[in-house]
Formats: C-alpha cells, sequence, structure tokens
C-alpha cells in the first residue's frame, strides 16, 4: 500500500512539473523555445515507462505514465502546431 502511494506521489510530481510549460504554451502559442527532439525523447522514455509498468504490473507506473504521456503529447502538438504557424509568417 505504501509502495503505492509513493509511487503515485512521485508520479504527480513530476507530472506536475511539466504542466507550466503546456499551460504557457497554450496560452502564448510560444513554442520557439522548445526543443522538439526533448519532448519526444520525454515521450518515449514515457512509453519504456509504461511498458516496464505492465511488465512489474505497477498500477502506479502504468496509471501516472500514461496520464503523463498524454500531457506530453499535447504538448508536441502544440509545438508542431505552432512552429508551422510561426514559419508561415
Amino acid at each position: 500500500m505504501i509502495e503505492d502511494i509513493i509511487g503515485y506521489l512521485g508520479g504527480f510530481f513530476i507530472m506536475i512539473s511539466f504542466i507550466p510549460q503546456v499551460i504557457r504554451s497554450y496560452k502564448t502559442k510560444s513554442v520557439e523555445d522548445l526543443s522538439v527532439w526533448m519532448i519526444i525523447a520525454t515521450l518515449i522514455g514515457t512509453i519504456f515507462w509504461i511498458a516496464y509498468g505492465f511488465l512489474i504490473n505497477g498500477m502506479p507506473v502504468i496509471v501516472m505514465n500514461s496520464i503523463f504521456g498524454v500531457i506530453v503529447l499535447f504538448q508536441l502538438y502544440l509545438k508542431i502546431k505552432h512552429d508551422k504557424k510561426s514559419s508561415n509568417k
């Protein structure tokens, strides 16, 4: 039980560290300073964490990284969308 709580808390704090950037990118539509490769590397790492969670049957790892993966995918979407808009100007 305590292991799961620690896993969920760890996942929560990692996730909230990324959210302010996503909110800022969404509001300002400014993504020039973000590296698409950093976002892709984060997404790939998250996919491996999800796979690892399934291998060890670790629900905190699966759940938190699945949620985080959606957040990272949204940041990647914003990066691609707003980079295209700024290159068309």
